[in-house]
């Protein structure tokens, strides 16, 4: 099953595709709980873990307690752990939808099923397209909703396919609004068209025998405008950060996404509907949940006599190397991940500065922790032999398989002496008194600018308190390199954008080191609300001129320095394993809060030795209202 999420993708798929990893082989551990899923994403991300859903801090929240800081956990695949998370375990319950009037709900019951998609999505269409079916059997008894998943900053929104999905958005929820019980088939019929959402409204307004012309009045209104903040808030709330995510009576469903497999999950939470008899006990492996130590497998799958058998997974053993030092190196949620995806695992924990951590350490040539070590038998088990994707994940080494750091977001620098050269490059200087947030985005990454409007404000509160670095996700050989993406022939330097994104970057950079980070701040929102990827080349001038920036600077600036700044930028993106946007560290710790101005201010005062009054608990509420609506924790590009 496949699916698009703020947080990855792969080259292969959609080279514009925002996603929350930064590589395939990032993906596999992700993907393997799921065999024939493959997942897109934008988290890049990442991870806290991160993939809890964070509620909005409070308007009135307590100062923060102040922190005791050790040395730099720095994050590898921060993203990848709560995007992984994310997947296999969901909240168990999700926010109240509109339902559809149930008109024999008293003698058969009915069942709930949320989507929660990109409307140009083809994995959300394609679930779209696979339940229409099922409607007409069940349509009476199925509570159907349909929420988007999407970014907005004010009144203005930003989805992973564009201005287009966010229109398309807006047309599927007045429709659901008005015509709940045609939506489906209004749906279904704009997929077949789904890059002209606004020209195929009144054909499947006819279709469905409705009138288009409410439809019309309601998108282009300050209704579609209410109706998508309401929707990206139910998508923020039940952490739904990929298109699709699924739930049919408040449970995560990541079953078959055919007419088949839908029709028998919501039978399920029916009291023997004359449709539902019949219908084969699975479709695929997918249907049959496994068991403790087992893997569920469907024979004859599909078909009358189809049945759910079990077999024992291959046992394997795995240590976590980990250190008391690492005030991050949090392994639970991880564990459980692993645990999900091979089925029979015995887990041992090695303390990394003990004799037995040592030897480990030195014979598999460990660098992070925590470090996970796997037993040869790994090869054996169902996850491994039926999804070759997830052997990336892994680096064999003798007889036994190591998990690779940017698999598993592994945090912390077990060598001390490299630990402290990465504080030193990242400019840390603990007991300072001088907090820093660095922030690594792409100039139109539609989150990372999300980051930058929610971090100005902290900014002005901070002013002289504080420093702010901000920095680029700079990419090596993108989409395969070329004139398109990157700017120099060996495509060192690529954005995931395009090369006006990249050039914007280093205008943004030029702006910063010359005229210093407020005229930055004004800058960069600037440019985000006048110009676009297609377009910053040759807008940006006006937008500096307007705000008297000094032009000829920066032209001069990018001309003879874009190459060395680039080179900064990728070789701090090297050193932290920075791979999306947005991804931020305070006083070089990820950041795995809210993203809102309220979130990164607590973060930061929570840094200070002595807070100051900036960040009493007057002032951190006071940015609440300054604060961009909050998306999806994990959501990124990259």
């Amino acid at each position: 099953m496949e699916e698009h999420k703020h947080e990855e993708h792969t080259s292969d798929d959609h080279p514009h595709h925002e996603v929350h990893q930064q590589d395939e082989t990032i993906h596999k551990v992700r993907e393997a709980h799921q065999p024939i899923q493959k997942q897109h994403t934008e988290t890049h991300k990442v991870k806290k873990p991160e993939h809890a859903v964070r509620k909005a801090p409070a308007h009135h929240p307590p100062t923060p307690p102040k922190i005791k800081r050790n040395y730099l956990p720095y994050i590898i695949g921060v993203a990848v752990i709560v995007v992984v998370i994310a997947l296999i375990i969901r909240f168990s319950s999700g926010p109240a939808a509109p339902p559809i009037k149930v008109e024999n709900a008293a003698q058969y019951g009915s069942t709930k099923v949320d989507f929660y998609v990109m409307s140009q999505c083809p994995y959300g269409t394609q679930v779209e397209d696979g339940i229409q079916p099922v409607f007409a059997d069940l349509g009476d008894n199925i509570q159907f909703s349909l929420n988007f998943i999407a970014a907005q900053q004010g009144t203005s929104f930003q989805s992973l396919h564009g201005p287009a999905e966010v229109v398309g958005d807006k047309i599927h929820l007045c429709f659901q609004k008005y015509y709940p019980k045609q939506l489906i088939d209004f749906v279904v019929c704009q997929n077949k068209e789904v890059q002209n959402f606004e020209g195929t409204i009144d054909k499947c307004a006819q279709a469905v025998n409705v009138d288009p012309s409410k439809i019309t009045t309601c998108y282009k209104g300050t209704e579609g405008t209410e109706l998508l903040t309401e929707s990206i808030k139910k998508s923020n709330d039940i952490g739904a950060q990929g298109s699709p995510t699924i739930y049919i009576n408040d449970q995560s469903y990541s079953g078959g996404r055919d007419a088949s497999s839908f029709k028998r999950a919501i039978c399920a939470g029916l009291k023997n509907h004359p449709a539902c008899a019949g219908i084969p006990a699975c479709s695929a492996d997918t249907d049959c949940k496994p068991k403790a130590g087992q893997v569920g497998l469907c024979q004859n799958p599909g078909k009358k006599d189809a049945v759910c058998t079990y077999q024992d997974d291959a046992k394997v053993e795995m240590q976590v190397i980990s250190t008391k030092d690492c005030t991050t190196c949090d392994t639970t949620q991880l564990r459980t991940v692993l645990s999900q995806i091979f089925l029979n695992m015995a887990i041992s924990d090695v303390d990394a500065s003990s004799t037995a951590g040592q030897a480990l350490v030195k014979k598999f040539s460990l660098e992070m922790a925590p470090s996970y070590i796997f037993t040869s038998s790994l090869a054996d088990t169902y996850a491994w032999k039926n999804n070759p994707k997830i052997q990336g994940a892994f680096k064999k080494v003798s007889d036994y398989y190591v998990l690779i750091d940017e698999a598993s977001g592994s945090s912390y620098v077990l060598d001390p002496v490299k630990r402290k050269q990465i504080e030193e490059k990242v400019g840390v200087k603990l007991g300072d008194n001088r907090p820093q947030i660095d922030y690594y985005v792409m100039a139109y990454c539609p989150y990372g600018n999300q980051a930058e409007e929610a971090i100005e404000p902290v900014y002005q509160l901070l002013k002289g308190k504080a420093d702010f670095n901000p920095h680029y996700v700079i990419y090596s050989n993108y989409a395969g390199g070329g004139s398109d993406y990157c700017l120099d022939k060996e495509s060192k330097y690529c954005s995931m954008h395009g090369i006006q994104e990249l050039n914007q970057d280093v205008r943004e950079i030029c702006v910063n080191k010359y005229m210093g980070i407020d005229s930055y701040f004004k800058f960069v929102l600037a440019m985000n609300k006048g110009c676009t990827a297609g377009n910053a080349d040759s807008c940006w001038e006006k937008v500096a001129t307007g705000l008297k920036l000094d032009v000829a600077k920066i032209k001069s600036c990018q001309a003879s320095e874009a190459m060395t700044l680039l080179a900064g930028e990728a070789e701090l993106n090297s050193l932290l394993k920075v791979s999306g946007s947005p991804t931020i560290f305070v006083e070089g710790q990820p950041y795995g809060g809210s993203r809102d101005a309220a979130g990164y201010a607590q973060g930061l005062c929570a840094s200070f030795d002595t807070a100051p009054d900036a960040c009493s608990a007057e002032s951190l509420a006071s940015l609440g209202t300054a604060a961009p609506a909050t998306a999806a924790s994990g959501a990124g590009c990259g």
